[in-house]
């Protein structure tokens, strides 16, 4: 059976740990909830010019992100039309000649 001096130590080193640990949880949680309020001003507070700016620069970062994906969608296209022509050419009766 351990002795009382070292079950004390074992308790007080877990309490001072889940204080320190819900300490930086909690802090954590107000620096956060700090950061969105602050967002939300800066938000608030923008000029129309800048709403502006901020509002074209989503949309060509989302017509890049179009064009990326519509060049991925005729590139599969194009690759499963290539494999049904080889299924194709595989399956006919002189060997695809």
């Amino acid at each position: 059976m351990p002795s009382p001096h070292n079950v004390r130590r074992l308790v007080l080193t877990a309490a001072v740990t889940s204080i320190t640990i819900a300490g930086s949880l909690y802090g954590a949680g107000i620096k956060t909830t700090e950061e969105i309020a602050e967002t939300k001003r800066k938000r608030q507070e923008a000029t129309f010019d800048e709403q502006m700016n901020a509002l074209q620069g989503m949309r060509s970062n989302l017509t890049a992100r179009k064009g990326m994906l519509e060049t991925q969608i005729r590139d599969l296209d194009a690759k499963i039309q290539q494999k049904k022509q080889i299924s194709l050419d595989k399956n006919e009766p002189d060997g695809g000649r």
